[in-house]
């Protein structure tokens, strides 16, 4: 098989990435799991170049052009994809929000839609499989039928680096999501500095179950795979909800060589593979993943290293995992670790860890500032700020200000730079103040999440009222007893691994489904809080008066 990675640089354009999919061996394309019971569906890049170019002479038709905006509810399904890739192609502007499912309030996703379709001037909704029972004012851009003859050619509009591919959103987890407008230029260097990083082999394959209307998913799994054109496994996230292991099954069957995952992801695996019997593992060969992009969230340190603990058996090396840092602002990533590195640990003022993720990308600034708007020296925890590289702009159709006075952009994240390396250590907003040191609510998590008895991201540690409250979801209420003996158990590992006593009142079992997450799978701590705060947080005390 010849080596499709780009040699030179396409035109910076995301259409000239369409158009090379069109020549593109037959043996590469997309496999696509979209039912739970099924097998992947093979679809290869030069069938979807006659697809995308059929479904764009269907959207012309409907009186889509360039500059349109559709409402677009990202799922993870063939035509869906397809039709992304046609929009863009059109000169359209996809507007990338996340799609109406299982557990998600009616009322609160209708109030988000038209919240955005008013805010970004939206003209069309892509009658995505989920949204269809949904009453919704604007106009319906129906899918093609299945059956849409393939065209040979596409007539692709007259694109320059500097217009917009598409809107992303961030994670929303302090305010309601800003619109990112990620332009054809932005994200072709984004796609290339990727590839570049990664060294991609002719024979490398990459696996995503990460959702589409998520910057990491999107861009880190399915548009740089699509742009160094190697095969990529796709599935959804529900694939590897319901079996962490099979997902690993797959990385050794399919002999994946890059996967993207969020942090949980890692904790969730441990949990299946603690109960899984070691003889349906005993042909796991993990030996050909030589790079999994983990980042999303904060990284639990401890698990991280638990998890290359238990899958070194199965040939998974330590230098693998590589923790990295990025944001729907700047399209994707801004740094990561070395490729032949295991990631440094470095230790922080209040005895807690941290992990590297790496030197920015050569075309990114960045530096850190204290609380009193003072450069940081070297080890001095500061907030990132960051400036150059594929950050964007502005925020889509907003006046509010994206840079300070010195042309850098605030992140809100906070962190330590040590030997040029970056330690990203928490959120401005999830900073306790406790005797003098500064702590992150993921230090309080990831300590709980080690107790048997708490799944992962299932817990939440505010302040309100000068108070450090501890909220866990639990399926079922527990007997008073075990109830207190729990509680005690969360106090006993946040003093012995921080140093902090919580007292046992403020430790509360919750019903499930309160704690709200962004799209990303971030808490919403605010809104949490705030919850708490109104008494709007349902406690689960005991059997009597569960959920």
């Amino acid at each position: 098989m010849q080596d499709l990675q780009p040699r030179t640089k396409l035109s910076m354009t995301a259409i000239a990435m369409i158009q090379a999919l069109k020549n593109t061996d037959s043996h590469l394309g997309l496999f696509l799991r979209q039912d739970r019971a099924a097998e992947s569906k093979f679809l290869a890049y030069c069938e979807m170049y006659q697809k995308i170019a059929a479904y764009m002479e269907y959207f012309r038709a409907t009186g889509v052009a360039a500059g349109s905006r559709i409402l677009f509810p990202f799922e993870t399904t063939e035509g869906v994809i397809i039709a992304f890739f046609a929009l863009v192609g059109l000169g359209a502007i996809p507007l990338s929000v996340k799609p109406y499912s299982m557990g998600v309030v009616k009322e609160s996703y209708l109030e988000f839609l038209t919240k955005v379709t008013t805010q970004y001037q939206a003209e069309f909704v892509l009658e995505a499989p989920s949204i269809r029972s949904l009453e919704l004012s604007l106009q319906r851009l129906q899918l093609p039928d299945t059956d849409i003859q393939p065209q040979e050619s596409a007539n692709f509009a007259t694109i320059t680096d500097t217009d917009i591919a598409f809107v992303q959103f961030s994670s929303g987890s302090t305010s309601f999501p800003k619109g990112i407008p990620v332009t054809h230029g932005k994200i072709v260097t984004q796609m290339q500095a990727i590839a570049n990083y990664a060294q991609n082999r002719p024979s490398d394959a990459t696996a995503s179950w990460l959702p589409l209307y998520h910057d990491m998913g999107l861009v880190g799994g399915l548009l740089t795979t699509l742009y160094v054109r190697h095969n990529l496994h796709l599935s959804t996230p529900i694939h590897f909800l319901m079996n962490p292991v099979e997902w690993l099954s797959e990385l050794s069957e399919k002999k994946i060589a890059i996967a993207v995952i969020p942090d949980f992801a890692i904790s969730y695996c441990l949990r299946r593979l603690a109960i899984t019997d070691p003889e349906e593992i005993a042909n796991l060969n993990l030996t050909q993943l030589r790079m999994v992009f983990n980042g999303s969230e904060p990284i639990n340190i401890d698990k991280l290293h638990q998890f290359l603990e238990v899958l070194a058996p199965y040939g998974l090396q330590p230098t693998a995992i590589k923790p990295c840092y990025g944001m729907a602002e700047a399209v994707l990533m801004i740094s990561c670790c070395k490729l032949e590195d295991v990631p440094r640990i470095m230790t922080l003022a209040n005895g807690c860890k941290a992990i590297s993720v790496g030197q920015a990308l050569s075309t990114f600034d960045i530096r850190l500032r204290t609380e009193d708007g003072l450069l940081c020296h070297e080890g001095e925890i500061g907030e990132v700020e960051l400036r150059g590289g594929t950050l964007v702009d502005n925020y889509f159709e907003s006046e509010r200000p994206f840079y300070n006075c010195d042309g850098f952009f605030p992140t809100g994240d906070l962190g330590v730079i040590s030997e040029g390396e970056l330690f990203v250590t928490g959120r401005l907003n999830d900073r306790f103040k406790i005797n003098g040191q500064s702590y992150f609510a993921s230090d309080f998590e990831h300590a709980i999440e080690s107790l048997p008895f708490v799944q992962p991201s299932k817990v939440a540690t505010i302040q309100a009222d000068d108070r450090i409250i501890v909220l866990i979801e639990t399926k079922q209420a527990s007997v008073l007893q075990q109830l207190i003996d729990h509680q005690r158990q969360v106090s006993e590992i946040v003093l012995n691994q921080l140093g902090i006593k919580i007292p046992v009142d403020n430790i509360l079992f919750i019903c499930p489904g309160q704690l709200e997450k962004t799209s990303s799978g971030k808490l919403r701590r605010i809104a949490i809080t705030q919850a708490y705060i109104t008494g709007k947080i349902m406690l689960a005390k005991n059997a009597r008066n569960g959920c």
